[in-house]
């Protein structure tokens, strides 16, 4: 009875957790990083004292593994041992993570519900202060617009932009899933519509050019491979184009950003430069450290410490904390065997979209499950992994829980759904 009661409690607390990283996120990388942290190692010691092994033995967390196993051999083999292991060695929380959301959501049937209900009221939240910074120059918190840029609490961080296009696809499916197949009303269309307009002017007013690339593409591959909803598809798409066109031309200075700095920086000199000339340098400097290190690369966050090296920097402008680009800094971090295996996962995902829509068709004919759930987490978890665009340190705790934690919903979500077969 009182090993029921422990059981109760300890994923109670892991379901809080969960629920709020989002929130956390917005505070920064500690809060976050404590948390998912502090799941992670709680859940593998509760695993280890129940000898439930059995729940590592998945295709998911083997490949994770995997992966792990080659950044740590990175690591060991660098230059810089102490320094690269830093970042490789507790990696493998991001790993115990998975399971330890699929196993809460086994345990508490409202998990899912509860993160929508804390995404629900985060975005009602950045679109109240984003709204009021872009009009009054500060936020309720007296924190100052950066430029024609939107930062709203994330203040002089401004990553306003990534942060809501990153988990929009992640609101939408857990949306879908908390009304089944329920039809919505007449108001709740207008009123998910208005929503819709005012998330995607709040990233073109963050002033982030890869985040509104990132909306960009999670727009179509909604349009693409949503199940049904012809008619909303069109709507949000047809008021995504208006009101984009309306406002970049009734705001000339997020105009200039978004579209022509952008265009500026990448046809340079009759060139197409990746991204802007200096990313194009973090780049070069990415495959002459690469050369070097072909099979498993110079170790993870060595990147700023090689692109000083006078063996690898092209200018003194090479320097920087990372390429800006993750396939190219694991490239240079990790060699072939890191790359390929983000590679391959990439690609599985969209195979998996792609393959998702034939099963899923008759999956939904047999079950109450709604499959477009599954199909936005594919989404979520394929614009971040996504090779051409800009991206953060592929190793900072930030940007890792970003990337881990729609990976670990779709975990949840297909292995308490039943979809996943042979785990």
């Amino acid at each position: 009875m009182r090993s029921e009661y422990l059981k109760k409690y300890l994923f109670t607390f892991f379901s809080i957790n969960i629920s709020l990283i989002p929130l956390f996120l917005i505070t920064g990388p500690f809060l976050s990083d404590l948390s998912l942290t502090l799941c992670s190692l709680i859940y593998l010691i509760y695993i280890l004292f129940t000898k439930q092994l059995k729940v590592f033995r998945n295709y998911l967390f083997i490949y994770f593994f995997v992966f792990y196993l080659i950044i740590i051999l990175s690591s060991l083999l660098s230059e810089n041992i102490i320094f690269s292991l830093h970042s490789s060695l507790p990696y493998i929380r991001y790993g115990l993570f998975i399971v330890c959301v699929w196993h809460t959501a086994k345990e508490d049937k409202n998990l899912f519900n509860k993160v929508f209900v804390i995404l629900t009221i985060i975005y009602l939240l950045l679109i109240f202060d984003g709204y009021l910074q872009f009009f009054t120059g500060t936020n309720i918190f007296n924190y100052e617009k950066v430029g024609v840029r939107v930062s709203s609490f994330f203040a002089d961080e401004l990553i306003l932009g990534s942060y809501v296009a990153r988990f929009f696809p992640i609101y939408v499916g857990l949306y879908l899933f908390q009304k089944k197949n329920k039809q919505l009303s007449f108001l709740e269309k207008i009123l998910s519509l208005i929503f819709f307009v005012l998330i995607s002017i709040l990233i073109i007013i963050s002033g982030e050019r890869t985040a509104f690339a990132l909306f960009i593409i999670t727009i179509f591959f909604m349009f693409c491979f949503l199940l049904g909803l012809r008619k909303t598809k069109i709507y949000v798409l047809s008021l995504f184009i208006l009101s984009t066109i309306i406002f970049n031309f009734l705001n000339q200075n997020n105009f200039q950003r978004l579209i022509i700095e952008t265009k500026e920086q990448i046809f340079v000199n009759e060139k197409i430069l990746f991204f802007g000339e200096r990313r194009h340098e973090y780049a070069n400097v990415s495959l002459n450290i690469f050369k070097d290190n072909i099979v498993l690369g110079s170790g993870p966050r060595t990147y700023r410490i090689n692109s000083k090296d006078d063996r690898y920097k092209i200018s003194d402008l090479s320097w920087n904390t990372h390429p800006h680009n993750l396939y190219f800094q694991l490239l240079a971090e990790t060699g072939l065997l890191g790359t390929i295996l983000v590679f391959f996962a990439f690609m599985y995902f969209i195979f998996l979209l792609l393959k998702t829509i034939n099963n899923n068709l008759n999956y939904f004919k047999k079950t109450n499950f709604n499959p477009n759930v599954n199909i936005c987490f594919v989404i979520a978890i394929i614009i971040n992994i996504f090779p051409l665009i800009p991206s953060g340190n592929f190793f900072n705790n930030w940007i890792s829980i970003i990337y881990f934690y729609p990976i670990s919903l779709f975990y949840a979500l297909n292995k308490t759904q039943n979809i996943v077969k042979g785990d």
